[in-house]
């Protein structure tokens, strides 16, 4: 499936809209297909702006957070960069459409090697990764122009400020009780310059230099008994193979075991009533006119052919049918109905329009020989969910339209 334009939808939208305007960075997001960096079964949510699990207690941070480091880290071309905390690898995959060479640690094995797994897929030939402890950074490797860290720590950790090149720039959250987005710039041999960017939440880094593994994301509910201190092949297990013992995780992540049961099971019956939607879609828009793709909203004085589906950059029609009439006869519908339609033409053309408490009214000359019918055509704009009320003379009716990206 090509995601190409529900990618730029999110770059649109999720990215620039918010401020984000490093070329560099937003053309980076246009390219690395995020559907390929999160869980299977998850696809269908990656250009979504929130934070997915990947496995491991970790996340895939939401693309306007991503976008956010990443201009605030200031990449070039050139650069060599670090990042700690691979996790899924999609941020280390857009850094390496910016800079020169990227270097990247995670801890937790399984997901190193499936993120190098994806690099090697997709072509990404210039980032070198390794299992190991993020917080003391990858001296070998040092010194770096930017270091992106994707995990908090309780204080900037003085390996990786150690292992800036002059001007290099860290990006970090950092925090006890409250996480704080900081930028620190070396400005000499010994010299820092530190910023806050504003709040964040993100896993803990766990390292020597940050949190240990007591940290209480993981960390038990409740002290566990001998026997069931660790999910070995000793401990007790329930009736589906899992451990007993509970962990306890902070909002925005994840758990991996009764949550995520329901929410594969919602995202099945999703599924379901998406290719139910699609096939309706299809049907409709393959024989205009039929029954899934318009609907009739009758008035006391004419009624209305509306399209229910439509698709995407696509012409449509909607047909009014005034009843005869000696006067003047008048159609109205919200504003912001042309934020997903635009108005091409009016077959016949209108006698006049006004604009009054957010409706557009279109006057149409009546005629008491029989009905009149004007014909809009429409231009589809914006994919999704469209909600309006449109109206003959004073009757109104709710009506909703779904467009297909």
């Amino acid at each position: 499936m090509d995601m190409t334009r529900i990618r730029d939808h999110m770059v649109e939208h999720h990215v620039t809209r918010r401020g984000i305007r490093d070329r560099g960075v937003t053309e980076a997001m246009r390219t690395v297909p995020r559907e390929k960096f999160v869980s299977p079964g998850c696809e269908e949510f990656a250009y979504e702006d929130t934070p997915l699990s990947i496995g491991e207690g970790q996340t895939i941070s939401q693309p306007f957070i991503v976008a956010l480091m990443l201009e605030k880290a200031r990449l070039d071309a050139g650069d060599k960069v670090l990042e700690v905390g691979t996790g899924s690898g999609y941020t280390s995959a857009l850094m390496s459409r910016i800079a020169r060479r990227v270097y990247s640690i995670e801890r937790h094995e399984r997901l190193a090697l499936q993120a190098k797994e994806r690099f090697e897929k997709l072509g990404y030939h210039n980032i070198d990764v390794r299992v190991g402890d993020g917080s003391k950074g990858w001296p070998e490797a040092a010194p770096f122009d930017a270091i992106i860290v994707s995990a908090s720590a309780p204080a900037v950790p003085s390996a990786l400020k150690a292992q800036l090149d002059l001007g290099g720039r860290l990006v970090i959250p950092v925090g006890r009780s409250e996480q704080r987005l900081k930028r620190v710039t070396r400005t000499g041999a010994a010299a820092f310059e530190e910023e806050d960017l504003g709040g964040v939440l993100f896993v803990p880094l766990i390292g020597e230099d940050a949190w240990t593994a007591a940290h209480p994301m993981y960390t038990a509910t409740a002290p566990p008994s001998p026997e069931t201190s660790a999910s070995g092949p000793g401990s007790p297990r329930n009736a589906e193979g899992e451990g007993m013992e509970k962990i306890q995780l902070p909002g925005g992540v994840l758990d991996h075991t009764a949550f995520q049961r329901r929410f594969w099971a919602i995202q099945r019956i999703a599924w379901i009533i998406f290719t139910l939607l699609l096939v309706a879609c299809l049907l409709g828009l393959l024989g205009r006119g039929g029954p899934f793709s318009r609907q009739t909203i009758a008035f006391p004085e004419g009624a209305v052919d509306f399209p229910v589906l439509s698709r995407w950059k696509a012409p449509e029609i909607m047909t009014v049918n005034f009843a005869p009439s000696s006067e003047d006869r008048v159609f109205t519908i919200d504003a912001a109905f042309l934020q997903s339609f635009s108005i091409e033409g009016v077959d016949p053309p209108e006698k006049a329009t006004f604009v009054r408490q957010g409706r557009i009214g279109y006057v149409f000359p009546g005629n008491p020989a029989g009905s009149t019918q004007i014909v809009f055509r429409l231009q589809t704009q914006l994919s999704g969910l469209c909600r309006t009320t449109i109206g003959i003379d004073a009757e109104t009716r709710a009506q909703s339209t779904f467009i297909f990206p």
